[in-house]
């Protein structure tokens, strides 16, 4: 195996779709994101932006721990039964416009990962109902898994500690992971800054550097 941790830090820059939330304290802010129309512009990425955060590169998962996915309760264990996966660690699908941008876009590349070897997840903090919603109207290829009580955010390490009140009490740092069948984290990439995370073809450089 290659050393995808060292992947990352070798990049100067990278396209990306960016993610805000609202703040704790500014219910203007709040309002201003969720009445948006316009799309996101994708920013880039610098070394210096991606953080050593969650849980490192030769770890594993906690296997039992407990999400929902579209079938109801389930668990790593039982989602990595399925074959390998990548997931992005993403905001809000109801209150982030920058999330929703991400989540729209990696769509595109569900099939290039199938092809890999890999299934695409998308995790955040909202119901299941709201991100049922959202994938519908979005026609996602792939799954949602809801994390409603930040348990898995948590169990990782990912959670931004930056939010300590408010709705975006919980939301993890911008991050994919890359994990074999067995759980262990064989890629990742963490963001410090909200508004930057891997462009489609970002992610799949880091899958093939592996």
């Amino acid at each position: 195996m290659k050393q995808p941790a060292l992947f990352w830090t070798s990049i100067a820059a990278v396209a990306l779709s960016a993610c805000s939330e609202p703040s704790a304290t500014s219910g203007a802010e709040d309002t201003e994101l969720m009445e948006s129309k316009t799309t996101p512009v994708v920013a880039p990425i610098s070394e210096a932006e991606i953080i050593d955060a969650g849980l490192a590169v030769g770890e594993k998962l906690p296997l039992e721990a407990s999400f929902v996915d579209r079938n109801g309760s389930s668990s790593f264990a039982k989602l990595l039964a399925d074959g390998p996966a990548l997931i992005v660690f993403t905001r809000s699908v109801e209150w982030c416009p920058y999330c929703q941008t991400q989540l729209k876009s990696i769509n595109a590349i569900v099939g290039d990962l199938k092809e890999r070897g890999y299934n695409l997840y998308g995790l955040s903090y909202d119901s299941p109902d709201k991100q049922d919603r959202f994938s519908k109207n979005q026609m996602l290829q792939y799954e949602m898994l809801s994390d409603e009580p930040s348990a898995i955010i948590d169990a990782l390490r990912l959670r931004d500690p930056q939010y300590t009140e408010g709705r975006a009490a919980g939301v993890p740092y911008a991050s994919v992971f890359v994990i074999d069948k067995t759980g262990t984290i064989i890629a990742k990439s963490v963001s410090g800054d909200y508004r930057k995370r891997p462009s489609n073809e970002q992610i799949l450089a880091l899958v093939d550097a592996i």
